[in-house]
């Protein structure tokens, strides 16, 4: 139930990243026309590593984590 929790969380976040991206480079294009599009683009996909860079930290180090549980429970 755990992994399927982290997994639905993270194609959640893809979603939203993806979304954000979109979003922010149609909002550039109806200021600015092509170069604001390209300056939404990039604006957006920064701004959704910003926001979602310590999300997906925070699912590895879970997961590290888990796994180091598993591997030092086998060695007993």
């Amino acid at each position: 139930m755990r992994r399927f929790i982290t997994k639905s969380l993270e194609v959640l976040s893809f979603v939203v990243i993806a979304l954000i991206v979109l979003g922010s480079s149609i909002g550039g294009a109806n200021s600015g026309g092509f170069i604001g599009f390209i300056g939404g683009f990039i604006g957006g996909a920064i701004m959704s590593i910003v926001i979602f860079g310590a999300l997906f930290v925070l699912m590895d180090i879970s997961d590290n984590t888990r796994r180091m549980a598993e591997l030092l429970e086998q060695r007993d």
